[in-house]
């Protein structure tokens, strides 16, 4: 039986190094949302980092944003199954992540915050600049006015190279939040039970499409709950450990082309591949 969904992630998975989308992948992605596949992209972003590549590839179905916090609907200017921190919430985690020294990043409904300047803030505001996104960013050294400006809180992103004092953060928070890796120096926070694969799950069933008959595209653990949540899992060379291990197929780096490579097959053939641990 035909597929009828494909769900991507971005950074690490269709994004390179340089985050951008090889031409092999556009083009693929393109020709599978011409054959009447649906796509949407499946993100730790916020939806203002999402939408210059779903325009880029003639994506309009909503995008999973902030691990599944929200779907956003273009057309509309729609948050849909939107989960954000309650304040009590949210003020316990900032006093824990104060009390650490760690760098953290709010993305709020009124923009993104945070208390100090970081290099994954910083970095920010350059793909807000290379990619012309005209979105509020703002530093606000106070917790408190913080708190009072930022409006809803779907996601707090914690920074470190300290890849092991994240894990121990991640480990304390577990039963109270949701915590996981997007990268070896990242730590997502969202509301316990929000991630990508519930997200995707609640999509799939608005669009009336079959999980079993969905692939999908990651690369970190962040991605672990989406993989659980479809028939077939790919997994980017440069996948973490855990997520490897749930894949049907590994296929190159993020900097290679993969995706593209492997959708031209499902889309030319019309059929599962149903290779195990297949490379391209």
């Amino acid at each position: 039986m035909k597929y009828q969904a494909i769900i991507i992630d971005l950074d690490g998975t269709l994004l390179n190094d340089h985050n951008q989308i090889s031409v092999n992948n556009v083009e693929a992605i393109q020709q599978a949302l011409n054959e009447g596949y649906q796509v949407t992209l499946a993100s730790g972003r916020p939806h203002q980092l999402m939408l210059p590549f779903a325009n880029q590839l003639g994506i309009t179905a909503p995008l999973i944003c902030c691990n599944g916090a929200y779907q956003y609907d273009a057309a509309s200017n729609d948050y849909r199954n939107a989960q954000a921190f309650n304040a009590h919430q949210l003020k316990q985690l900032l006093d824990t992540l104060s009390l650490g020294q760690f760098d953290f990043t709010l993305y709020a409904q009124n923009g993104i915050y945070a208390p100090q300047a970081s290099s994954h803030f910083q970095g920010l505001e350059r793909q807000m600049s290379q990619l012309g996104i005209d979105a509020h960013m703002e530093i606000m050294p106070s917790l408190a006015e913080l708190q009072q400006v930022c409006g809803d809180v779907y996601k707090v992103l914690v920074s470190s190279s300290d890849k092991q004092a994240l894990c121990q953060l991640r480990d304390s928070l577990t039963n109270i939040l949701q915590a996981d890796l997007s990268a070896p120096n990242k730590l997502d926070i969202t509301c316990l039970g929000v991630n990508k694969g519930q997200s995707a799950a609640t999509w799939l069933a608005q669009h009336n499409l079959n999980p079993n008959l969905t692939i999908a595209f990651g690369d970190g653990d962040n991605d672990i709950s989406l993989f659980k949540a479809v028939g077939e899992p790919v997994a980017m060379a440069n996948a973490s450990p855990a997520l490897r291990g749930l894949a049907n197929l590994i296929i190159t780096d993020n900097n290679g082309c993969g995706i593209g490579q492997y959708l031209r097959l499902i889309v030319r053939e019309g059929q599962h591949t149903c290779q195990h641990s297949f490379s391209y």
